[in-house]
């Protein structure tokens, strides 16, 4: 059985705000190339292919850009989520620890899973745990 989404966004509004750049960059740089092939090629098309054919392949093309660009969209999304998921896991195991921390409580050690970032960080924390047991009574 999979995960659901919820488990995903851990930290909805950075994973949400994050995938949305990705999808506005994304989308413009396709809109700018299709722009820049529209650019190209039509001029040429023009004077090659009957009047009457071209608005048939104009309605072929923009179906196929919006079925496509929806697809798009929903890969993107969901790719950065995915893939964000490997870094606000993360930084909330951490917040939650060191939120102990400054409560005065003892924490646990912070364990990542395979495919984690921010094991460099994690380590570091780790390690001033331990030196903040030690100095608990």
């Amino acid at each position: 059985m999979g995960r659901k989404l919820r488990n995903y966004l851990i930290n909805s509004r950075m994973q949400l705000r994050i995938a949305a750049e990705y999808l506005f960059i994304t989308l413009l740089s396709a809109f700018l190339a299709g722009v820049m092939v529209y650019v190209t090629v039509w001029p040429v098309m023009r004077s090659y292919v009957p009047f009457a054919l071209l608005h048939q392949i104009q309605a072929q093309i923009v179906t196929r850009l919006i079925a496509y660009s929806g697809v798009l969209i929903v890969f993107i999304t969901i790719s950065c989520i995915v893939l964000t998921h490997r870094i606000a896991g993360p930084l909330y195991n951490m917040e939650r620890k060191l939120e102990k921390l400054l409560e005065g409580e003892s924490a646990e050690l912070i364990h990542l899973r395979n495919g984690d970032e921010m094991k460099t960080l994690a380590d570091k924390l780790n390690a001033l745990i331990l030196k903040v047991r030690d100095k608990l009574p």
